[in-house]
Parts: structure tokens; C-alpha cells; sequence
């Protein structure tokens, strides 16, 4: 995998105000950390870092003044609405070491079993792999069009590139299909608890880059 260029500026200072500043201003907050070296808060530029993520990129050459290194966009975190990066952590990588990441799962074709009527649930959205850096995938395409009424795909029906390995859970089920009438709806307090703690993480930025 190419690694994309990512510049940045360093930032001394750090705290709720600051980031609302350079949030307003179009900019993110983010912070270098890993390989045992010291962290690094810096700033990026919003547009730059959503073409970034728009590409599906995982790994990029970040450069800031005269030094530049290969990292791994660890961590994106938004507001409760899904439109706002409030920051974003990279870790450092050694190219020649695997890694362990998510990997998004997505889905394609028209289940036999919708076609019967089902609903299609699909309840793991991603996997972890392991890997080195270089061989990164982007996503995981999963063909559904066989999947049957009641019939479910676990991890370990799920094809990944040979030069990976899969660390999930290889019984976790990542696709079914169901009854219409067993479709459940989720309780609007669970569907707002994740953006919550999302929220307050942020505001406590430096209690997270001194443990990192």
C-alpha cells in the first residue's frame, strides 16, 4: 500500500479552548505517539485529513517542519453527529513489524433471504487482521447473494488476503438473515451513549496524550 502525504504543523499547547479554536478555523488536533518515542501534538488541516479518510487510507507519511514519518491513523474521533473530526491519534509503525487494526467489512449483492422476505442484519462491521503495514487492505468485500433465510456468516466463512491473519473471534456471526417480524429496534439511550464518552474523551486531551 502507498502511504499518502499528510502535512501538519506541531502545537505546544493543548485543552478544550484550544481545540474549539482550531476547529472553528477549519484545522484538527492530533497527537504522534508509539515506537517507545516521545508523543507529538500537532494540527492538521480538516480538508486534507477528510480526503485522507475519504481515500480509505490507514497508513501515511505525516511531515511537519523538517521531519516526516510513516504512521498509521490510529484513531478518528467525531462529534455525536458523525460530521466533525474532533481529533485524530497516529501511531508510529516499523514497516517490517505486523500490526493489528480493524479492518471496515462491506457488504454486496441481494440475499436470497431479503428476497424471501428477510431482513438483512448486519451485525460485525469490522475485523482485526493482522498484517504488515505494506499489506494493508482498505475493506473486506463479502458476497451476501447465497445467504439464505436464517442462514447467518460467521468469521470464519470470511476470505482475507493471504498475506493476513485473522484475530477475530472466529465464531462471531457477521451477517444473517432474519424474520421481518424479529427486527428489533435499539433503545435511543444505547444509540447515544457511544457519542457521550466520544465527547468527554476529547475534552480530556491531555490526560490522554501523557498516557499514551
Amino acid at each position: 500500500m502507498e502511504a499518502l502525504i499528510l502535512q501538519a504543523l506541531p502545537r505546544s499547547e493543548s485543552g478544550t479552548r484550544l481545540m474549539r479554536r482550531l476547529r472553528k478555523s477549519g484545522n484538527v488536533p492530533g497527537v504522534l505517539y508509539g515506537l517507545g518515542r516521545e508523543n507529538v501534538m500537532l494540527t492538521l488541516n480538516g480538508a486534507g485529513l477528510k480526503a485522507a479518510l475519504s481515500s480509505m487510507a490507514r497508513m501515511v507519511n505525516l511531515k511537519w517542519d523538517d521531519k516526516a514519518e510513516t504512521v498509521l491513523i490510529k484513531d478518528v474521533q467525531y462529534d455525536p453527529f458523525g460530521r466533525e473530526i474532533l481529533h485524530v491519534d497516529f501511531t508510529r509503525i516499523d514497516l517490517h513489524k505486523s500490526v493489528v487494526l480493524a479492518i471496515p467489512i462491506e457488504l454486496y449483492g441481494l440475499a436470497a433471504g431479503v428476497k424471501d422476505g428477510g431482513v438483512l442484519d448486519h451485525q460485525m462491521k469490522e475485523v482485526k487482521i493482522e498484517c504488515l503495514p505494506t499489506a494493508i487492505p482498505e475493506k473486506i468485500r463479502l458476497n451476501v447473494t447465497e445467504l439464505g433465510l436464517g442462514s447467518s456468516i460467521f468469521v470464519k466463512d470470511v476470505k482475507i488476503p493471504e498475506d493476513t491473519k485473522m484475530m477475530t473471534d472466529p465464531e462471531g456471526i457477521v451477517v444473517t438473515i432474519r424474520k421481518a417480524e424479529e427486527e428489533k429496534k435499539l433503545p435511543e439511550e444505547e444509540a447515544l451513549a457511544e457519542p457521550e464518552v466520544i465527547t468527554r474523551k476529547v475534552e480530556k486531551e491531555e490526560e490522554v496524550e501523557e498516557g499514551k
